[in-house]
């Protein structure tokens, strides 16, 4: 009698069981979507990266030759800012990006959305190994701000972000070495 008990529940488990195992697999389809917008897999490894009250910030330098090079070909569409593109530019906004001897690239994400700060403006302050101080006011591009730098010391350079994101300022400071 007791085993009449346990044998029906275990019939009716394998019973229910059985359509679960016995579907088909090949209606599953997968794919793997690649980032394309990211700057971090055209540039690579950023010189600086830090995460601060939710905002992860990298920065790159790359010299003004190599940034040419890069926007004559397929790096110049995913980065925002090949000439055939639909962003328009006043001469002032490309003399300001292609002045110095460097083109500085600042990328700013909110980590808790993974998404770009709204509303923001960016400005770095530059001091020379020989104490020169000047700054850039960063141009906001499609996905990050950039701007031409005048690095022309050998030496330690100490840069400086000032990041308005509406509600305030934040600031990242960080030291890069010219060889």
């Amino acid at each position: 009698m007791k085993a009449k008990y346990i044998i029906l529940p275990m019939i009716l488990v394998i019973s229910m069981a059985l359509p679960m195992f016995g579907q088909d697999k090949s209606k599953v389809e997968t794919k793997t979507i690649t980032k394309q917008d990211d700057i971090s897999n055209v540039l690579g490894t950023p010189i600086y990266e830090s995460t601060i009250d939710s905002l992860n910030t990298k920065v790159w330098v790359v010299t003004q030759q190599k940034y040419e090079e890069m926007m004559k070909t397929k790096t110049g569409e995913v980065m925002g800012e090949k000439k055939d593109t639909n962003m328009k530019m006043d001469k002032e906004t490309k003399k300001a990006m292609v002045s110095g001897t460097h083109y500085f690239i600042f990328d700013v994400t909110n980590i808790t959305n993974r998404k770009e700060v709204a509303d923001t403006s960016a400005k770095v302050e530059i001091v020379s190994p020989s104490k020169k101080i000047s700054s850039v006011n960063l141009q906001p591009m499609m996905n990050h701000f950039g701007g031409g730098v005048l690095l022309d010391e050998k030496g330690e350079y100490l840069f400086t972000i000032n990041l308005n994101i509406g509600t305030g300022y934040k600031t990242t400071q960080f030291t890069y070495k010219i060889k």
